[in-house]
C-alpha cells in the first residue's frame, strides 16, 4: 500500500524561471526537466521534504493539500 501524504507539490509552469534552485535540492531524485522548459515534479518519487518549496526563489512550487489524506 502507498503512503498517503497530506500535501503534493507541483510547479506552476508560468512561474517557473528554470533556474534549477528545486533540482539541486531534491535529495530524492523526483525534479525533472518538462518540455525543455520548466521543472516538474514526479508525485511518485516525491517524499514532500519541502526543500524545492522553500529553495524557489519566486514560488513557482506550491503546496496542494490532498483530499485522500483528510
Amino acid at each position: 500500500m502507498a503512503k498517503v501524504y497530506k500535501w503534493t507539490y507541483r510547479v506552476e509552469m508560468d512561474k517557473c524561471m528554470a533556474c534549477a534552485a528545486c533540482e539541486l535540492e531534491c535529495r530524492d531524485g523526483s525534479i525533472y526537466v518538462y518540455d525543455n522548459m520548466a521543472y516538474a515534479i514526479n508525485e511518485e518519487v516525491c517524499t514532500r521534504c519541502a526543500r524545492c518549496y522553500n529553495a524557489c526563489p519566486v514560488d513557482a512550487i506550491v503546496r496542494i493539500p490532498n483530499e485522500a489524506a483528510v
